[in-house]
């Protein structure tokens, strides 16, 4: 308001403020909406702008609004101006020029110019192109309207999302999730629909528009839906409404897409789609099915119904309500996909409609008039030997009777081989012909392998197998990507044969895993299936004449009828070879997991030996009989298929053979021959080698029971042998495990010879020799290592084994010592050649004074030789020997010869092998020959032992014999040489040969001998894998391991000194027999003739036969025999008949023993002896120890009780309690508790101990002897006594006048050589009543008075 004065109150209206012009106060203007009052004299500016730079010269009068209608651009607004944009007012805060853009009025003006006056709405009809919208306009687009909510310059061709691109269909950039109008800019303000008709693909829909499609009506729910059908686009379209649609066919077509709400006609019913979509080939019904025909898939049962199909076909598909005619009837089917079924004969896909004439259904021989579920149907005639009756789903049918998967019958009477097998009534005639048509083979068509998983999809016309069973493949051919060139065969044989089934895809296609590779595998053509599901062969009772051999498959079981009721014989003529007379052939040749049960065996013979060298398997028929000298065998391993599951089963069997009758003097057939030779080179491996047997007998006289060979395996239970030449017979490594059975009568009852061919043996040799000692002359400290000197010889050794305590002694010469010459004792002379010399001194560590040690050898000529006896030093080891292996030693002359075998029973002391470093190696792939050189001198000679580190050494070399070179480790795993030791050739001091081709077949697919190298190329040694330079660290062990054994039995013979390397053999494969609770009866008596059974010669029964061995083959048995002889090995035996009990062994442990009463009062508790010490001292103060003979000597007579208790108690009691009869023994000790003193027996009397014996003398002759005291009486007249004749050092004797008449008949004392006191002459006593004692010094003072 204006300043008011007092005394004028005036204004001045002047109207719109104008530039340039004077006012004076109190003038009032309006500019803008408001009026102002002067309130200071001055001329206005000359701008129209300018009024707010006069701004101090005006004051507001009153205020008021000016409308301005829209806002416009470039144009000038004044506080208070109001204007229109989009649907608001805004009220002009201060003076200012708008600016020249429409779109930028919200960026540059508001709100630095303007306020929001009133918020509303400006409806600015159908949304255009090109054109601009402020806030609170709202715009029509499609049939829903919009509020702008931020301005928004619509672009000229609002479909274009750049420049050249008119894609109606690509609106991007327009709105950020492809809607229109922008939902940045504009919200919803009002939604509605729009009816846009049939839905086209090319048109562009809006937000609400509404299209009809397929009979369903859809509604749009986005701007811009890309060109898809609705039913197809969720996100742009939502179903609305549901109609009805029928496409262009009422039919189902299963290659057409569906719509919601389209009809279909399938079989006889309608069905609607009830999903957006449903994709092709998605039918109304279930494949197969009966129950489903209210839809699936997405389709519902709109209406039930019939469609004719006229006459049955089987070539038809027929769907649920389809009707067909067939034997003047009309059918309905029930279900779906339903071909090949002929009406009638299943009521779950057919059903009768209409039934015609039942005479019209019998058209062939043999009908019979039935009636299924549906109606009257006919049933033809059944197969040969089938029987009417009702299957499992209660429908009349032709079968077999008892009919078994994979179960077939045998009759050897009532059979046909051109029978089915399938039933009792439809047998087989013969076991030949059933083991190979019962497990059919089929031809592969086509294999689609999947390297990734290992499943193989296999075509092979009707293969009737089923899921889970096992099946065999053959012969099939496939290339691989990584090796081009020839197809290769599958399976190789490394992977076996079999497999199981994973599914059955259909008749013709099954799939199943043969493992999965890295590579990728195409089939070419061959290859064949064989069905190798378990089968059970069902043998009548009869005899069955079978041309032989006859051979069971994997999982092929044969049983008889009854036990003993069926028996199998060969038929007369020639074996299936043309040229084996039948009953010199096999009878079966058994595979993995096959059975034999309740058969008996008859017929074959041909077996033969030498009895002079009885235990030669190589001499014997089977191994050189062929033709008609060929030995026959009742069960044998088939060669073609080794045992990788389980081993072949034989029960409740037995077989006969009599001796051969055609003048070959052969005899019986061999039971069982078991020859794991045959499946050593099996492409699949050597399997296990294996039977088992139980309840199983053998009657082949002058044949063989158990015959095994070639690291076999059986186990044999409750089985037995008669009448044989070799009841069990373990060759070759072979093993058998025997309880509960027995051999009798035969040549021999159990044999085991010879070590597996097919282990590599580990080296050995003796090292140094051993002495004998005299008992008690071991003196001093002498400890292994020490260094040995004979005091006579001159001999030098070192100490290798401390046996003192025994008196035995291990030593090793030095080199240039122990050379005898021929003479092993002492025959050479001079230093450097001596050996050690019975009955001499050695001493150890040092000589004469300086020994730590002495001992004394022991006088027999023998006392210094080789090692023998049960314990051992050895060397050239390559690795640990293992407790349980056998020795045989090899060398044999120069006095070493040892053919007995024996068990290592402990090791101690082992000293590991050293290792060597290699620098380089040059290898000639022709002949397999290798030279290594070493970093360090190797110490080796001619023919050592090394053992190279598998994978050690690098070479570069051709592979295949091709240019193309590669670098590989050597030795491989599979190379003869891994793992083994192999004996040098060549040698140096940094180098030495080895062969590295040349040995034998040792299993796992390793080469076999004299096989050149497969790459004859140049090899270049190129180091270590993974090391540095050529350098291979620590790849070759020397055999020089050091060890001590204890074997059994002991060594019988010994080496000649100077040859105390004899060398040995460690195995681990050797043959065993292992036979518990086993019977022999009259082993020895040889066949059914020779024994004259039931008059058999007993005497003619041979213990020594019953168990045989051929180093290193052994037999561990607990047996009895006829004579009641009951045995635990060979080494200890109880006579049942008389009580003699033997114990015979190299070494007796006790350890464990509760009690040992050997010959003891019943009920008195023993001790535990855990030891038979030979310990002196008996330091051990043990109740588990007894003394030896020695021990209990050397105790009482080498003093040795000094470092124990340190005391010697005698028996001790009373007067009263002193021995008689036979238990008084002259120079008995014992301690008189009376007198309280040590006493003994003198032979006549007690005396004390130390105490002088008494004699009275009264006459001449008297001797006198040490501690004697003699009472003389002179008074019958003077005489002589005598003193000892040898005294020495502290003898004495006493003399007392007992009669007091020495003075008048005088005694004289005899000196008898020595001089008494001094004086050489005879002492005369004449002094009455003397009593005195004389003490002996030595032969110059003699005797001397010391008690008068």
């Amino acid at each position: 308001m204006a300043e008011f004065r007092l005394g004028r109150l005036k204004f001045n209206w002047r109207g719109d403020w104008t530039t340039s012009t004077a006012f004076v106060i109190d003038d009032i203007v309006r500019f803008g909406a408001n009026s102002y009052v002067c309130i200071g004299n001055h001329t206005s500016a000359s701008t129209q702008s300018g009024f707010s730079g006069d701004s101090i010269y005006w004051q507001l009068h009153t205020a008021g609004f000016d409308y301005q209608n829209e806002w416009q651009t470039n144009t000038s607004y004044v506080p208070d101006d109001i204007v229109k944009e989009g649907g608001n007012l805004y009220i002009c805060t201060n003076q200012h020029t708008s600016t020249g853009i429409v779109s930028a009025w919200y960026t540059t003006d508001f709100p630095a110019h303007w306020e929001l006056f009133q918020e509303g709405l400006n409806f600015v009809g159908t949304y255009a192109t090109n054109t601009y919208y402020g806030i609170n306009d709202v715009t029509l687009y499609g049939c829903r309207q919009y509020r702008t909510i931020v301005p928004f310059q619509s672009p000229a061709d609002q479909t274009a999302t750049g420049v050249g691109n008119t894609n109606p269909y690509d609106p991007t950039g327009i709105g950020s999730d492809l809607f229109f109008p922008p939902e940045q800019n504009f919200a919803p303000f009002d939604k509605g629909f729009k009816n846009r008709g049939s839905f086209i693909g090319t048109t562009r829909y809006q937000r609400g528009d509404i299209v009809e499609f397929k009979g369903s009506t859809y509604v749009a729910i986005s701007t811009n839906p890309i060109e898809l059908f609705p039913n197809e686009n969720p996100n742009d379209w939502k179903f609305l409404n549901l109609g009805i649609g029928t496409g262009g066919n009422d039919a189902w077509d299963q290659t057409e897409n569906y719509a919601k709400g389209q009809l279909v006609r399938f079989g006889g019913n309608t069905y609607q789609a009830d999903q957006l979509k449903i994709d092709a080939f998605n039918r109304p019904t279930g494949i197969g099915s009966t129950t489903l025909d209210t839809g699936v898939n997405g389709w519902s049962l709109l209406h039930r119904g019939f469609s004719w199909t006229g006459a049955y076909t089987t070539s038809r598909i027929y769907e649920i309500g389809d009707i067909a005619e067939f034997q003047s009837s009309a059918y309905i089917s029930v279900a779906s996909t339903n071909t090949g079924t002929t009406p009638g004969t299943d009521s779950t896909i057919w059903q009768a409609f209409a039934i015609g004439d039942s005479a019209a259904l019998l058209t062939t021989k043999g009908d019979l008039l039935t009636r299924n579920g549906t109606g009257p149907t006919r049933q033809g005639i059944g197969t040969q030997g089938t029987v009417l009756r009702v299957s499992t789903s209660d429908e009349i049918e032709w079968n077999f009777s008892g009919k078994l998967t994979k179960t077939y019958y045998v009759d050897s009477e009532l059979g046909s081989d051109n029978a089915l097998g399938e039933s009792p009534d439809s047998a087989f005639k013969t076991i030949s012909f059933a083991s190979t048509s019962t497990n059919p083979t089929f031809d592969i068509t086509n294999a689609v392998y999947d390297a990734t998983t290992g499943l193989t999809t296999i075509t092979a016309a009707n293969h009737g197998l089923f899921a889970g069973q096992e099946i065999k493949l053959v012969g099939l051919m496939f290339t691989c990507n990584s090796t081009p060139g020839p197809a290769t065969t599958f399976p190789s044989g490394a992977e076996g044969f079999y497999f199981n089934v994973e599914s059955i895809t259909d008749g013709d296609t099954f799939v199943t895993r043969v493992g999965p590779s890295t590579i990728a595998h195409e089939y070419v053509s061959g290859g064949v299936v064989t069905n190798a599901a378990p089968v059970i062969l069902k043998l009548s009772a009869g005899t069955f004449r079978e041309t032989l051999p006859i051979t069971l498959s994997k999982n092929f079981n044969i049983s008889g009828d009854v036990l003993r009721g069926t028996t199998v014989v060969p038929a007369a003529g020639v074996s299936t070879d043309g040229v084996t007379p039948n009953d010199r052939s096999t009878m079966f040749l058994v595979s993995d997991a096959t059975t034999i049960q309740s058969i008996t065996m008859k017929g074959l013979k041909g077996f033969d030996y030498d009895v002079n060298d009885p235990f030669n398997t190589e001499k014997m028929q089977h191994k050189v009989g062929v033709g008609t000298t060929a030995c026959g065998v009742y069960i044998r391993l088939n060669p073609n298929e080794s045992i990788r599951t389980r081993s072949p089963y034989i029960k409740d069997c037995t077989t006969f053979s009599d001796l051969a009758n055609d003048g070959s003097g052969h005899g019986g057939a061999i039971g069982i021959l078991i020859e794991g030779g045959r499946h050593h080179l099996n492409p699949e491996g050597a399997g296990f080698k294996s039977m088992v047997f139980d309840a199983f007998t053998n009657i082949n006289s002058d044949g063989v029971g158990f015959m095994l060979e070639d690291d076999a395996v059986a186990e044999v239970v409750s089985c037995f042998t008669y009448y044989c030449s070799f009841g069990y017979f373990s060759d070759d490594g072979s093993e058998i495990r025997s309880l509960s059975g027995n051999n009798s009568y035969g040549d021999y009852g159990a044999v085991s010879a010879g070590f597996s061919t097919h282990e590599v043996a580990r080296p050995g040799k003796l090292f140094g020799d051993k002495m004998e000692l005299v008992t008690g002359q071991t003196t001093g400290t002498i400890s292994v290592g020490a260094t040995m000197r004979g005091t006579e010889s001159g001999a030098r050794g070192t100490l290798t084994n401390d046996q003192s305590s025994a008196d035995a002694l291990y030593f090793k010469y030095p080199t240039g010592f122990g050379n005898t010459g021929s003479n092993p004792v002492n025959a050479a002379v001079g230093v450097g050649t001596t050996v050690f010399k019975p009955g001499e001194f050695v001493e150890f560590d040092s000589v004469g004074a300086g020994a730590t040690g002495r001992v004394k050898i022991a006088s027999a000529s023998n006392a210094v030789g080789g090692q023998k006896d049960i314990l051992l030093e050895v060397t050239g080891l390559t690795t640990a020997p293992i407790v349980g292996d056998s020795i045989g030693f090899t060398t044999v002359g120069l006095g070493q010869s040892d053919t007995s075998s024996y068990i290592i029973r402990t090791q101690t002391d082992f000293v590991e092998p050293t290792k060597v470093t290699v620098f380089d190696a040059l290898y000639t792939p022709q002949t397999g020959i290798m030279t290594v050189f070493t970093v360090e001198n190797h110490g080796l000679s001619f023919g050592d032992f090394v053992q190279v580190k598998t994978g050690s050494l690098a070479f570069i070399c051709p592979t295949g014999g091709t240019a193309i070179a590669q670098s590989s480790a050597y030795p491989r795993a599979t190379d003869p040489i891994a793992g083994v030791p192999i004996q040098i050739s060549g040698v140096g001091n940094t180098f030495f040969e080895i062969q590295t081709l040349n040995n034998k077949t040792i299993g796992n697919g390793r080469a076999t001998e004299n096989v050149p190298s497969t790459s004859v190329g140049v090899h270049t040694y190129i180091g270590s894998p993974g090391g540095i330079g050529k350098t291979a660290f620590e790849a070759i062990t020397l055999g020089d391991g050091r060890a001590t054994l204890a074997i059994a039995p002991g060594k019988g013979t010994a080496p000649i000194i100077g040859n105390d390397n004899q060398a040995f053999l460690m195995r681990s494969k050797f043959s065993k027999i292992r036979l518990t609770g086993h019977d022999f009866l009259l082993v020895g008596t040889g066949s059914t003739a020779d024994t004259n059974y039931p008059n058999v010669n007993e005497n003619t029964a041979s213990q020594g036969n019953e168990t045989n061995v051929v180093a290193p083959g052994r037999i561990f048995f607990v047996s009895t025999d006829q004579g009641g002889n009951f045995r635990v090995g060979e080494f200890f035996s109880v006579n049942q008949l008389t009580g003699a009990a033997t114990l015979d062994a190299s070494a007796f442990n006790l350890s464990g023993l509760t009690e040992l009463k050997l010959g003891a009062i019943g009920g008195q508790v023993g001790e535990s002896i855990a030891e038979f010490s030979s310990d002196e001292t008996m330091g051990g103060d043990s109740n588990a120890a007894c003394p030896t003979e020695k021990a209990v000597r050397g105790f009482l007579t080498r003093g040795n009780m000094d470092n124990t208790s340190g005391i010697l108690v005698p028996p001790r009691g009373s007067q009263a309690t002193r021995p008689t009869g036979v238990d008084l023994i002259e120079g008995g000790i014992r301690y008189d508790t009376d007198a309280n003193t040590v006493e003994f027996y003198n032979g006549g009397s007690w005396l004390p101990l130390g105490a002088f014996s008494s004699v009275d003398v009264n006459s001449n002759g008297t001797i006198l002897a040490n501690k004697e005291q003699a009472f003389c009486n002179t008074s019958g007249g003077a005489f002589t006594i005598t003193l000892p004749a040898a005294p020495v050092k502290g003898d004495s004797v006493r003399i007392f006048d007992v009669n007091k008449t020495f003075d008048t008949q005088n005694l004289t004392v005899a000196r008898n050589g020595n001089p008494i006191m001094g004086d050489a002459s005879d002492l005369v006593v004449s002094t009455e009543g003397a009593a005195f004692e004389l003490v002996f010094y030595d032969g110059t003072q003699g005797w001397r008075i010391i008690t008068v």
